[in-house]
Order: structure tokens, then C-alpha cells, then sequence
């Protein structure tokens, strides 16, 4: 990993930074996109590339981290850390370049424990179009911060302590005039909602227990109310976004959760990872504890720990941490196909144009038709590894690989 040091650089230019502009294609500014399923309706992303075919460009990263990218007006955003130095990053990128713009030291501090697999930029940031908002832990707390589109801090607060034996991986998410923070841990945890504008507090709620899961906030109004759903210490639980009040949970799916939940068809997807992989739907609609009463069905062979599936119209595809692929009728779980569709996977499938592009942790990328015959329509290589997941703007696709940002797209 190339590690550079870097605290903040801004580019000498008449204009400098990265000003809010009105973007050209639908943005992609959070974890998993502008809805949270992972899914584009971009119909010039390309399903063909190699490491120098539709690569419309490649930039050395200053950092380590498993955080995926954003897109925002012409902005692409990623964080790293860089451990020699303790010291927690956010990059601003030009979209058409790649070129880096800024490069904001957000925090210094001890590196917390982690899992070895994890890093200390492994949250990805989430944007409204006028500030980014990003989250880090050391060895003793978390940090929320809004940076602008020119790379100035304009808030930064500790919402709380921080403790996790495996570190912190949690993504925040914008809702309403606020940012979704998932603080759950071995610590004392909690979910919090902090104004955008200035982060002090909007809400705050506390798990009924305390237990690391990573699982990012999911918003939505499937079912006729909109609610934040979240899974992890053991419950799968339903928010009002408005207060942070308690409209629902059910016990499971399992004690620890990496995966961010889907909705649709009237139900909630839930996947969890340890102690065992077992996954669960629960019918939407229900009130208090729903544990007995709104779950239609429950798996456990094949579901992921990681990697977050990707419900896309009448089809769940999965692809679980040893690249085992399971396609399931999410209405009743029946099980449509079941394969190996390569090795060890961490980045989570996205769906583009009624395709799905799944990254194995080699870097390799499977392109398949969003049916239940696994139709492969390509496969390609970046030959760098890849652990994170894509975005997807304008006709390109963002990936974070091991030591580089690529941005693949169509050339002529």
C-alpha cells in the first residue's frame, strides 16, 4: 500500500475546491446509492473492461481503507488512514480526472482495535450535495464530521465512546435535516440523528444491547410508513426518523450483523453473520415485538457475514464471503439457483440497468443478467484486489481497489 502523508493539499487554481453543482446523471452519495439498494438505472455503464480497456482513469490512493466511494455533482469522495500517522482522511477527487483536489485531515488519534481484516477508513461517507459527512473511531471514541465541497471541516463532534473488538465499519446516512450515525458496540451503544447543519444532537436511542454490529441504516416507506430499519445486537428494529422511537423489532436474524438490510414486496431482508450465518424476512406493518408474528421465512445455509445482497425486482441474489451465489423468490425464500461464482468476496453486488456486477476480493468482477439462470454475461479483471463496494454515476463506475481509485467507462 503506497502511504503517503498528506494533512491537507489544496489545489492553486481561480476556482478552487469542488463547488455544489447540479450533477449531470443521478449521484450516488452514500453507501450503496441514493435509495440504499445498491441499484442504478444507468444504462451506458459498460459490462466489458480490463485494467487498461474503459478505464477512463486510475489514481494512487495516500491511504488504507475498505470505505467505498461516493459521487456528488462533480465530486468523487473516499476516505483513508494512513497508521504511521494515526491520522484519518478524506480525499475530494474531480470526477472527470480523478485529479485529487483536497486531501482534509479530519482526525488524529490512536489506532482502535480491529479486526485484521478491517481498517480505520472503513466507513463510507454520505453527502447531501453541500457537505459530506464522515465517521471514525480511535481507541476511544467516535467522530462525526460535515467537511464542504472545498475541503474546510465545518462541525466535527463525538457523539460517544467507542469500543469494538473487531473496530468500526458502520456507514452514516443522510436523513431528513439530519445524519444517521450507527453506534453499536461492545461499549455502550447507540444510534444517534445529528443536524446537518451544525451536529448537535437531534435523537439519540439506545440498543437494548451491547454489541458490535456494522450494519449502515436503511430509510424507507415500504409498508406505508417511513421508518429507519437496522439490524445488529441481536434485533432487527424499525425507527421513526422523526424521534428515534422504538416502532418495531424481532429477535435475530443472529447476534452480530455486517450486512445493511433490503425492503420490498411488504418485507424487510435481514442477514446476520455470527455466531452462524442465518438470514430472515419479516412482513412489514407490525408494532412492538413482531418476533413471533411477521416472520414469513428464515435460511441459514449459504447467507453472507459481509457482503449485502441485493434485492432487484422479483429476485434476492446473495453472494456469501466464499463466493458461494444464491438466487431466492424473496416472497417465500424458495431457492432458484445455488453455485460457486468464484472466491472469497467482501464487496457487495450493485445492480445497473438490470445487470448485476459482483466483485470478488481478487479484484475479478461477474457480470450476470438479473434472472434466475445465473446468465454470465462477462467477466472481468482489474488484477489489484478489491474489498469494497462500487458507485455508480454518469456512465461510470467507481471502485476502490487495494492501492487505487478507478473509474471504468466507456471508451471510444
Amino acid at each position: 500500500m503506497q502511504k503517503i502523508l498528506v494533512y491537507v493539499s489544496l489545489v492553486a487554481v481561480a476556482f478552487v475546491g469542488l463547488a455544489p453543482q447540479m450533477s449531470r446523471a443521478e449521484d450516488w452519495p452514500m453507501w450503496r446509492g441514493p435509495r440504499g439498494d445498491g441499484i442504478s438505472h444507468d444504462p451506458e455503464v459498460p459490462t466489458r473492461w480490463t485494467s487498461t480497456e474503459n478505464i477512463v482513469w486510475k489514481v494512487a490512493l495516500p491511504g488504507q481503507g475498505l470505505s467505498s466511494p461516493i459521487v456528488s455533482a462533480d465530486a468523487v469522495f473516499v476516505t483513508c488512514v494512513i497508521p504511521e500517522t494515526q491520522s484519518r482522511h478524506l480525499l475530494g477527487l474531480e470526477r472527470s480526472s480523478g485529479k485529487i483536489l483536497w486531501n482534509t485531515l479530519v482526525h488524529t488519534g490512536p489506532i482502535e482495535n480491529q479486526h485484521k481484516f478491517n481498517t480505520s477508513a472503513s466507513s463510507t461517507p454520505a453527502s447531501d450535495g453541500q457537505q459530506v459527512y464522515c465517521t471514525f473511531v480511535d481507541d476511544e471514541k467516535l467522530v462525526v464530521a460535515a467537511i464542504d465541497f472545498h475541503g474546510v471541516i465545518h462541525w466535527k463532534i463525538t457523539p460517544g465512546t467507542y469500543f469494538s473488538k473487531h473496530g468500526f465499519a458502520a456507514s452514516p446516512i443522510v436523513c431528513e435535516e439530519g445524519v444517521v450515525v450507527n453506534g453499536h458496540q461492545d461499549g455502550s451503544a447507540f444510534v444517534v440523528m445529528l443536524d446537518r447543519h451544525d451536529g448537535h444532537e437531534i435523537w439519540r436511542y439506545k440498543p437494548e444491547t451491547d454489541l458490535r454490529s456494522f450494519s449502515t441504516p436503511l430509510l424507507t416507506s415500504e409498508g406505508g410508513t417511513r421508518q429507519l430499519i437496522l439490524s445488529g445486537a441481536k434485533q432487527t428494529i424499525g425507527l421513526n426518523p422523526e424521534n428515534g422511537t422504538l416502532l418495531w423489532f424481532a429477535e435475530g436474524p443472529t447476534e452480530k450483523v455486517v450486512c445493511s438490510p433490503s425492503v420490498g414486496h411488504g418485507q424487510v431482508f435481514a442477514f446476520g453473520g455470527s455466531p452462524d450465518t442465518r438470514a430472515f424476512s419479516l412482513k412489514l406493518g407490525g408494532r412492538g415485538d413482531i418476533t413471533q408474528s411477521h416472520v414469513v421465512w428464515t435460511r441459514e445455509r449459504g447467507m453472507p457475514y459481509v457482503p449485502t445482497p441485493l434485492l432487484y425486482g422479483d429476485y434476492l441474489h446473495i453472494v456469501d464471503d466464499s463466493g458461494i451465489y444464491t438466487c431466492m423468490e424473496p416472497k417465500s425464500g424458495k431457492v432458484l439457483k445455488n453455485l460457486r461464482k468464484g472466491g472469497n468476496t467482501y464487496s457487495s453486488p450493485i445492480g445497473i440497468d438490470n445487470k448485476l456486477y459482483s466483485f470478488d476480493d481478487t479484484g475479478k468482477c461477474t457480470v450476470f443478467e438479473n434472472n434466475a439462470e445465473y446468465s454470465v454475461l462477462a467477466v472481468n479483471e482489474l488484477n489489484e484486489p478489491v474489498q469494497t463496494t462500487p458507485a455508480v454515476s454518469d456512465g461510470c463506475i467507481f471502485v476502490r481497489g487495494e492501492k487505487h481509485l478507478w473509474c471504468i467507462g466507456r471508451r471510444p
